[in-house]
């Protein structure tokens, strides 16, 4: 079996930090390629369930990592 890559396109921020539409702009896009990876999981055969279950323990993984990272600093 080959496993590739698709592309999900992620938009740079229009926003600079400091402009609070910032944030809403960020949910905006990520959550577009969000659904848009959620859809690939699902026409390859995975079940809604485990793709909720396994995208939700990515998420907190790189939670706690990225708090580990910070807390080293």
């Amino acid at each position: 079996m080959e496993f590739t890559r698709p592309t999900i396109q992620i938009s740079n921020p229009q926003h600079g930090a400091s402009d609070p539409y910032r944030a809403v702009e960020r949910e905006e896009v990520l959550a577009a390629a969000f659904q848009d990876f959620v859809q690939r999981a699902l026409a390859a055969g995975w079940k809604e369930p485990e793709v909720a279950l396994t995208l939700a323990d990515i998420a907190d993984d790189y939670v706690m990592a990225l708090a580990r990272r910070v807390a080293a600093n």
